[in-house]
């Protein structure tokens, strides 16, 4: 398992995807820059991350990794492997989720880095700690949503329609993060988490746990049951 983790690995950085939207990342935080201390800047720029990078470029990352086996056409080479299928599967998403998490903790080392390029003021180490305590749990949310594309991908056998549904979900997260039922909405909850934590409840979390098991298994059940003969 460990073996096909490290190959899934080396796939997901060989294909740059990751290494371009940490890119994307470090250079819009160059621009609208409101505030000039720790606290404003890293609770403004980790908001960023969490609706660019969590909620977008996570989707398109999840996307990407299952449906350019389709693009590739190298699927049914997957299938042929001596292994079980769920175990593929399991691999692809342990890799995803590594990828992911790294993706974070490189972007917050690059906010440190840049903050102190500025040289912001008013350093106080409980309220950054409270900020990426938030952080944490927004990416918990943003990852475990992301499970739902690779099944979308999967049945759609490409990358337009899960890349497609990952934006809908962005812009329908965000009109009902403002909502007082936002906090039941799965794709408004990572948002939640970052800026407004005491909304979220034990309901949301359960959205979210839903739409990562049918993400999960469904995905796993397609790729064990699902007709793959075109």
């Amino acid at each position: 398992m460990w073996l096909m983790i490290e190959v899934e690995l080396k796939k997901i950085w060989r294909g740059r995807l990751p290494i371009y939207l940490f890119l994307a990342f470090a250079i819009l935080l160059f621009f609208h820059i409101d505030s000039h201390t720790w606290s404003g800047f890293i609770s403004e720029k980790l908001n960023w991350f969490t609706l660019v990078m969590g909620m977008m470029g996570f989707g398109i990352l999840s996307s990407w990794v299952f449906g350019r086996e389709y693009q590739d056409q190298t699927f049914k080479d997957l299938l042929a492997l001596p292994v079980s299928r769920n175990q593929i599967v399991g691999a692809k998403l342990i890799s995803l989720t590594i990828t992911e998490v790294l993706l974070a903790l490189v972007s917050i080392g690059w906010l440190f880095i840049l903050g102190l390029i500025l040289h912001l003021s008013a350093f106080h180490a409980t309220v950054i700690l409270v900020l990426l305590e938030r952080f944490a749990m927004s990416m918990i949310a943003a990852i475990g949503l992301t499970y739902l594309f690779p099944l979308l991908a999967s049945l759609s056998k490409g990358l337009l329609m899960p890349i497609s549904m990952s934006f809908a979900a962005l812009l329908i997260g965000k009109i009902m993060a403002a909502e007082s039922i936002g906090h039941y909405f799965p794709w408004s909850i990572p948002m939640l988490l970052s800026g407004k934590p005491g909304v979220v409840n034990l309901f949301s979390w359960l959205a979210v746990i839903v739409v990562a098991g049918i993400g999960v298994l469904g995905t796993m059940s397609w790729w064990t049951r699902g007709d793959h003969t075109d």
